[in-house]
């Protein structure tokens, strides 16, 4: 049956991260149904994201307002795909899917929203390519590559003009809703200092507006150090789009910075990245590529996933700066001055 389907719907999910989980997904469906039509409904912002892709023809940007979702329901009933699938378990996207006159409609569990599915799977864990790899082989799709290594084609991205010759991106993400992932600012700062000395590396601090706070802090703990450090700091907090921090990755030497979807931008494009994780999972959400480093201490309570309820966050300001330090070392190698 799906050998033979001639328009495929993805619904995505609205985080960085998440789409790119679900480029292996869209590879693999182009793979098996090579003449299939496939569209991707997703939010304006990550776009940049898909429009150089070849395994997707039509991109929907999902528009907020009553008024536009309407639209796109209308619009997604004209098309009567011969598969949708759901990555999302909102209710938002079951109302899409249940509408949508689709022949096989398949999705995650969230009961009872899951009752209009033909294909449903449990996530474990995170929503992650591991869970979407789960959705393909239910739809008896094979898997045409385990993993988003090299999936990622942005086209016409451009970095921004004043960025140092040799640098090191960090992504510290303290954003108010990520502050139980973050790892210390100082610590952050020592890091960047050692990574000057030893291999020459300035450092381009990248993230949205949200850690602005964030980021000048490091900046301004790093450059207080100034009988180590003599490098430059770039802050690029919420100055870039999708293309243009792409194309920031592209020109780095280093990626470091907490679970992200900066992370596994950094680990599609196979920069050395290290990861630093504390309560979620490597098993479902570390960076892919083998150019990469995930760091974490090993607590019993681990991982969490974010529990609410946890105000200690031992599980990151347990990490210290020589743990992280070695990984990048180890990445870097030879290139030590």
């Amino acid at each position: 049956m799906m050998k033979d389907a001639r328009r495929i719907v993805v619904i995505h999910l609205n985080q960085i991260g998440d789409l790119v989980f679900s480029l292996p997904l869209l590879h693999s469906l182009h793979q098996h149904c090579p003449q299939a039509e496939i569209v991707s409904i997703l939010k304006p912002g990550l776009t940049g994201l898909l429009e150089g892709s070849a395994s997707v023809d039509r991109l929907m940007p999902k528009q907020d307002g009553l008024s536009a979702r309407l639209r796109l329901m209308r619009d997604l009933r004209r098309l009567a795909p011969d598969l949708l699938i759901s990555l999302p378990r909102s209710e938002e996207a079951f109302l899409l899917t249940m509408f949508s006159r689709a022949k096989i409609k398949a999705g995650f569990a969230n009961f009872p929203w899951d009752m209009t599915l033909d294909v449903k799977e449990h996530i474990e864990g995170h929503n992650s390519w591991y869970n979407n790899a789960k959705l393909l082989k239910g739809l008896g799709i094979p898997i045409a590559q385990d993993s988003y290594v090299g999936l990622l084609q942005v086209r016409d991205s451009q970095p921004p003009a004043g960025l140092p010759t040799r640098y090191a991106v960090i992504s510290a993400g303290a954003s108010s809703r990520r502050l139980i992932k973050a790892w210390d600012e100082d610590k952050f700062a020592d890091l960047i200092v050692r990574l000057n000395k030893h291999y020459d590396l300035s450092a381009v601090l990248v993230g949205g507006a949200d850690s602005r706070a964030c980021n000048g802090r490091i900046k301004e703990l790093a450059c207080g150090r100034r009988g180590a450090f003599q490098g430059e700091i770039t802050d690029l907090s919420g100055r870039l789009n999708l293309k243009e921090l792409v194309a920031v990755l592209k020109l780095s030497e280093l990626f470091v910075g907490i679970d992200s979807g900066v992370m596994h931008l950094a680990s599609a494009l196979d920069l050395p990245v290290v990861g630093l994780f504390g309560p979620t999972d490597p098993f479902y959400v570390g960076p892919q590529n083998r150019k990469s480093r995930v760091v974490r201490e090993e607590l019993d309570c681990m991982p969490c996933y974010i529990r609410p309820s946890c105000r200690d966050y031992d599980c990151l300001r347990s990490l210290s700066v020589d743990r992280v330090w070695n990984a990048c070392a180890e990445l870097l190698g030879s290139a030590a001055l």
